[in-house]
């Protein structure tokens, strides 16, 4: 176990407890990804301004060694991974203007990882915008994320090294994993790995729900690489994948990977893999399985002058009461006729998003928690959309006969004689096979569809235990419109999907300016009840 306290920012210590309180907080956070940090963030800036009457100590626990940056734009993420959204569409604009300001002052170092890791695809993206980022025209770029980590992280330990130095509050992250939470207010018990914390509030932020586990641990019979959480550690990853097409002769048929899933995570995963130079001279071969065969468009600008018109969807608005159901309808009939019309999803996406948005206050309560936890997720899979160099490296695999894609859904992996394994799968209830065994094969697939679908697990654990309840339809947790699920239980990120949240529904909470936005609304509000209704003393 590590625990950390900043100390080399210069964080001002504050006094111990003694031994009986070590392990007592104010407030515990329990994960520490971009929720976390604008939340901690946000809170610590607005003890300036309500002080405590006494330092509040704040205990973050998370597991990985990459406090405040998360998976996705962490240590756990390859460095030439990209933002699946250029810059100007990835923070809203006063966030923007901190990261680009940061950036402009820092891009001489804060590019070395990238360039020291690039491969044959990666390394076009230095040569293409070098001249953009030495004139500071970030906008339009798809930054590699790692970037956007280092930032988030560093800003977060100012914040933290400030509040201890003004006798606010010290933070201290430790490197753990929270095995369940029980009680309540004012004594919520937070049973971890390695010790037990005591807390008077709780946040809980553990990030996305856990994606659905499908393959086998390690290598099976035939020497097959199965990568079931390749994003837990996609350098790890992507050397074992180097590794096995490494060790095949070139003479050899090429090898087969197979990615399952057809979402923002399989077109990061694709740009990975095929930026490995033997990849490229091994001629390696690529199937993507999902249900309707199909990967993320192009997002781009739209066409100057598009014309296109929700016609559908702004029907709805004129109606008095609408259905969940119809507003989907309506969409999806929308993008039909744009894409029959000669529209991309660039077109499409806003005046879509517009009408969908227009239409929502006609929902009654009832049905906006039905979009949410429903309609708005299915809305999304048609609207799945990726920046133009994933794009262009699954274009370069079609032209070169080495991609595939195949509509189905996966089943499960048999014996393929010493060589590779079979892959089965399932289309409109008929039982398939790949024509050719696979080498790899990389799980890209969504999360379970329900948090009580990932037990054991933390989340499944609160919901049971009845710490705290389920969304309607299951794939987030409960909470009221100050983002509480229990008296001084907080939930903040992807948990948050599937509440209507001051009359909104929220459906997708992976965008990384709503979370900066929900973050930065709650850690006002979390400083106000701490100044006022500290910890009883225990």
């Amino acid at each position: 176990m590590t625990q950390q306290a900043f100390a080399p920012f210069g964080a001002r210590g504050i006094p111990a407890r003694g031994t009986a309180e070590s392990d007592t907080y104010d407030l515990a956070f329990v994960g520490a990804g971009a929720s976390t940090a604008y939340v901690l963030i946000s809170l610590l800036t607005s003890l300036a301004d309500t002080p405590p009457a006494a330092p509040l100590r704040i205990g973050v626990v998370e597991r990985a060694p990459d406090a405040f940056s998360g998976i996705a734009y962490g240590g756990r993420a390859a460095r030439t991974a990209l933002l699946i959204t250029p810059l100007r569409d990835f923070l809203p604009p006063g966030e923007l203007r901190l990261f680009t300001d940061w950036l402009a002052e820092n891009k001489r170092w804060a590019f070395g990882e990238f360039l020291a890791a690039e491969g044959p695809v990666s390394a076009r993206w230095w040569v293409r915008h070098r001249a953009a980022v030495e004139s500071n025209a970030f906008d339009d770029l798809f930054l590699p994320r790692y970037i956007f980590g280092d930032y988030l992280v560093r800003r977060t330990r100012r914040a933290i090294a400030a509040a201890a130095d003004a006798g606010l509050a010290t933070t201290e992250v430790i490197q753990d994993d929270v095995r369940s939470i029980e009680g309540g207010r004012p004594d919520y018990l937070l049973r971890c790995r390695d010790r037990v914390l005591r807390a008077g509030r709780v946040v809980l932020a553990t990030g996305s729900s856990p994606v659905r586990p499908r393959l086998p641990a390690g290598e099976v019979e035939g020497g097959a690489v199965l990568l079931d959480s390749p994003f837990e550690g996609m350098d790890a990853a992507l050397d074992r994948i180097e590794r096995l097409v490494t060790r095949r002769a070139a003479g050899q048929e090429p090898p087969h990977i197979l990615l399952i899933g057809g979402n923002a995570s399989t077109m990061d995963m694709l740009y990975q893999v095929a930026d490995i130079p033997v990849v490229a001279a091994r001629r390696a071969r690529f199937t993507v399985l999902s249900p309707r065969g199909e990967l993320p468009e192009l997002m781009d600008r739209p066409r100057p002058g598009s014309a296109f018109r929700a016609e559908l969807l702004q029907a709805l608005a004129d109606q008095e009461s609408v259905r969940a159901a119809a507003v989907y309808e309506a969409a999806v009939g929308d993008l039909a006729r744009g894409r029959d019309a000669g529209y991309s999803v660039a077109d499409t996406l806003k005046p879509i998003s517009d009408g969908v948005v227009a239409v929502l206050p006609r929902l009654s309560s009832e049905e906006a928690l039905e979009f949410a936890g429903h309609w708005g997720v299915e809305l999304g899979r048609h609207q799945r959309r990726a920046g133009w160099e994933y794009c262009e490296v699954v274009d370069e695999l079609v032209a070169q006969g080495r991609l595939t894609a195949v509509a189905g859904s996966f089943v499960g992996l048999g014996d393929a004689d010493g060589r590779g394994v079979r892959v089965r799968f399932d289309r409109d209830g008929v039982a398939h096979e790949l024509d050719r065994p696979a080498d790899v094969v990389i799980n890209c697939g969504g999360p379970a569809p329900t948090l009580q679908d990932t037990a054991p697990s933390l989340v499944a654990d609160l919901i049971s235990s009845g710490v705290c309840r389920a969304t309607p339809y299951g794939g987030g947790i409960a909470v009221d419109a100050s983002l509480s699920a229990a008296p001084g239980f907080f939930v903040m990120g992807p948990l948050l999907a599937g509440n209507v949240i001051n009359g909104s529904p929220v459906w997708h909470m992976e965008h990384c300016g709503r979370i900066s936005a929900f973050g930065s609304s709650l850690g006002p509000r979390l400083a106000r009840s701490l100044a006022t209704e500290p910890l009883p003393a225990g």
